[in-house]
């Protein structure tokens, strides 16, 4: 990929989620994965204002590849540990109000819409940990077996994709379905979806070439 197009779409991205209110402040991160180099947001950025040139490329192992006066993002061990463990493009981690409000009361955000079949199913929470720690990026990435995105107690949300518009678009996804969540549990207990129904979407959607998110 070209290097100057990765810049700009992790800017591009960056103030995506910093519009949306997904991200407060310096909170949150996003990488791209371009064959063995990782390109990442830097660390202390305000994702509203960030630039390309701030923008830090590191190996898979973490070490700095090209000279800059920014760090990468804090959150570096938990990216590289995604991009080792699945066949992630891009990671996004925020810090969306009603994914953190949702984290905090469950252990798992139930499917309370079909639309979860696109996460994998229900969304895990990962318990506390220090942010980044090894022992956080363990918990996250057992949280994110077999799904594609996890909550992260007390703190937020984080997801993976193909391409970085696909893991931002989930991680939106994530934020949605924590909202209808929380709706749904002020005033009751309210109808959810089994994984096997989940898997039923999964098999209807590709029968019929349906996705309400990207593909690319």
């Amino acid at each position: 990929m070209d290097s100057d197009v990765v810049r700009e779409g992790l800017t591009v991205a960056a103030h995506r989620l910093a519009t949306r209110g997904l991200v407060i402040g310096t909170g949150g991160n996003l990488s791209v994965r371009d064959a063995d180099r990782v390109f990442t947001t830097p660390s202390g950025a305000d994702l509203a204002e960030m630039t390309a040139d701030q923008v830090v490329v590191t190996d898979l192992d973490g070490n700095v590849l090209e000279d800059t006066e920014h760090r990468p993002t804090s959150e570096l061990l938990l990216h590289l540990e995604i991009y080792r463990s699945t066949h992630a493009g891009a990671v996004v981690h925020a810090h969306p109000v009603a994914s953190i409000a949702a984290a905090n009361l469950v252990d798992e955000l139930p499917a309370v819409h079909y639309t979860a079949a696109l996460l994998g199913g229900a969304v895990r929470v990962a318990p506390h940990e220090i942010f980044g720690t090894q022992a956080l990026t363990d918990a996250v990435a057992a949280a994110l077996a077999e799904r594609t995105a996890a909550l992260m107690r007390n703190h937020g949300s984080v997801a993976y994709g193909e391409s970085l518009g696909i893991a931002c678009d989930r991680i939106e996804l994530v934020e949605w379905l924590a909202e209808i969540h929380l709706r749904t549990a002020a005033v009751g207990t309210g109808a959810t979806l089994t994984q096997e129904q989940l898997v039923q979407v999964a098999v209807a959607a590709a029968e019929r070439g349906y996705s309400p998110l990207r593909r690319k």
